[in-house]
This record gives C-alpha cells, structure tokens and sequence, in this order.
C-alpha cells in the first residue's frame, strides 16, 4: 500500500525523507522487511494523500484516470497517469461547479448561451469577434491597462460577470507545500451551460498566462473540455484540432491579423515584439507568436526569442513570488491570493449562499476549503453578516 500511494502521488522516495525516514527504512517498509511505527505511518499517509485506514486495505484500489473522460491534453490523448496534485484540484474544481451549478438553478438563472455557441467547423474570426463582443473588449479597454498583468486582470473580470468561474493558482487549495508542476498542466477548462469553469496554474509565468486564459476561453465558447500542457515556445503543431482550433481562436482575440499588420514593424526583433506587446497589452510572448503565426518571423527566429523571453519572465516571477511569501509571512496577503485561488465569482456566491442560510457553514468552508473560523473571518471582510 506504502509504494502504491507513493506512485500515485508521484514521489520519489527521496521526497519523503525526513528525521528518522530515511531512504533506507522507507524502502525496508515497502519491501515489508521492516514495519513503521504508528505515528510515522499516520504521517505517510497524510503526505501521500490517502486515509492511515487505507493502509492496511489487503490490495491497492484499482487504477483510475482523470475523473472527466474526455479532458486531453495538446497532443489529443487523454492524461496519463496524472499527478496527486492534478487530480486533488481537478476533483476539488468539478465539486465547486457541481455546487454553482446547483445554486443557480435554484435561484432561477437560465443558461449561458455563449457556451457551446460555435464548434471546430465555424471560422475562427467570427468566434474571436463573438468573444470580443461578450468580453466588451475594445481599444480604449486596452488603452486603459496600463500593462498585459492588468489586461489580463480585466480579461478574468469581464470573463466572471459573463458567468464563467476563474481559478488561478499555483498550489492546490491553500497549502503551500504542495505545489502544482507546470510541465504537466498550464490550464484547464470545464464546459458547461450553467456553470463553465477555467483553471489557470499560475506557476506558469504571468506572461504566458495571458494566451492560456484566451485559449481556455475558446474551449468554453465551443464547448469542449481541455486541458493545456504547452509551453509557449513548443515548435511541434499540435495533432488535436480542438487545441489548434482553440489557439487560432485566442491568437485572433488577443492581436487581431488586421490590426497587427499596422503594428508589427519589420526589423530588429525584440523591438518589433516590444511595440507590439505595448500596443495590444499583451506580452511579448504573444506577440512573437502572433508574428511567427502570420509568417513575419521565422520559426528559428522565433524559438530563439521566446526562449529568452520566457527566462526573463520567469526570472521575474520568482523575485514576486518571493516578495509574495515575506507578505503572506506577515498575514498581509493571504486574502488577496484567496481571491484568485478561488475565483471572486465563486467567493461571492458561497458568501451570498451563506448569508441567505441557502449554505450551511459546513458546506461553505468545504467550498471554500477555510476551516469555519477562517470562513468566519472572510464573511466579516466580504460585509456579510
């Protein structure tokens, strides 16, 4: 059982040393040469993610992939032996919308008619040109965000008052010892009529963030499940019309062809891209896609720039994640994560659900995933009583 959960959870044993556990013991335990104590088995099994019962369960369960049957990844496969981490917050999203789905049907809200408005025979164009209408995304909306980091706070805004739930995190739920991998998933999107949902690693740097929201968005508006594992400077085209589809889709709502025509001036190349990403509040990232996609850069021209620029902003996103830690240290800046962990569409809704005695507090610290005091304590900052 002790190797089962270890490989379920995808740990080495060297990840789960700690005083007296060492890889020698842990591997005599495994082998069922050498038994651990009580205490060091309740604690195994907390850290592999598994109940001190089910150890000594007389055979492992019987595998089982991701919960949603048709949540692929670029390559058009489905995912394959998916982490712990994955599939605690990927079954701790479908409850949340399991819960929204509910709440507004009970409250009498009718469906969301952008959701599976369009599928992968309609024109990209036209599908951008649908999203930009509903987002109410025009030039002075861009001129007013002074950078992509605010473009992309008013692109999950306008994206929550349309009804879309939009969770951003790099851990699952609030522990902070329990990372999420970007090199197994940069996002993913959840359809449905009622209650569509995006997730957002937001270990991935902020800068690639920006495509991975647009290119969920599509996945929404053509109501297809997904999930995004790819970087931004991957050369392979994917082989999955559905992510093809989806990143034309995302290209054209974020840097219209017509409109990057008049910008993208030929030349040195990292100041092309600049101007460009400055003109369209995106990230230079975008940017260098958008030319390599309209063949105005070519694609080693491309990986060599991207490259780079990935580094960069991923070099920056440590020192502010760092600068992030000291504040949360200093309990200034937990709420404000929580706010985008959750959603605030998501926040509200359990708040208002409680505040109507629709929600018990039980059920909304589970949804929220505070313990009841905690709950407590964000309902006095939301003004609810």
């Amino acid at each position: 059982m002790l190797a089962w959960a270890r490989t379920r959870a995808g740990f080495e044993l060297e990840r789960l040393t700690k005083g007296s556990m060492t890889v020698k013991k842990l591997k005599a335990w495994e082998d069922g040469d050498e038994c651990p104590s009580q205490n060091q088995a309740m604690k195994l099994a907390q850290r592999l993610g598994i109940s001190y019962a089910m150890l000594f369960m007389p055979n492992v369960p019987a595998s089982s992939d991701a919960p949603i049957p048709d949540l692929r990844t670029v390559s058009g496969q489905r995912i394959k032996n998916p982490s712990l981490a994955f599939r605690d917050v990927l079954n701790a999203t479908l409850i949340r919308q399991d819960w929204i789905r509910d709440e507004r049907i009970e409250q009498g809200e009718g469906r969301l008619n952008f959701v599976g408005r369009f599928t992968l025979a309609s024109d990209p164009k036209k599908v951008a040109a649908d999203m930009q209408r509903a987002l109410e995304l025009s030039p002075s909306d861009r001129a007013d965000c002074p950078d992509f980091e605010a473009f992309i706070k008013y692109l999950v805004a306008r994206a929550e008052d349309l009804g879309i739930l939009v969770m951003r995190s790099a851990i699952v739920g609030n522990d902070t010892h329990r990372k999420l991998d970007v090199g197994e998933f940069r996002g993913f999107a959840l359809s449905d009529k009622m209650a569509p949902v995006i997730f957002i690693n937001d270990a991935d740097a902020k800068a690639a963030q920006v495509f991975t929201l647009a290119h969920e968005l599509t996945h929404i508006w053509i109501g297809e499940d997904g999930v995004s594992d790819r970087k931004p400077n991957q050369d392979k085209e994917s082989t999955n019309k559905i992510e093809v589809f989806c990143d034309q889709v995302a290209a054209e709502l974020l840097v219209p062809e017509t409109e990057f025509a008049k910008v993208w001036k030929d030349g040195p190349v990292m100041n092309a891209a600049r101007a460009t990403a400055k003109h369209f509040r995106v990230s230079t990232l975008v940017a260098l896609r958008r030319a390599k996609d309209l063949n105005r850069l070519s694609l080693d021209d491309f990986t060599d720039a991207v490259n780079e620029e990935y580094a960069r902003f991923r070099a920056l996103d440590v020192k502010k994640r760092e600068k992030q830690k000291e504040q949360e240290k200093q309990g200034g800046n937990f709420w404000a994560s929580f706010d985008i962990r959750n959603g605030k569409a998501l926040n509200t809704a359990v708040v208002t659900a409680l505040s109507n005695s629709r929600a018990t507090f039980t059920e909304a610290s589970t949804i929220l995933g505070l313990s009841i005091g905690s709950t407590l304590r964000y309902m006095k900052r939301a003004g609810a009583r």
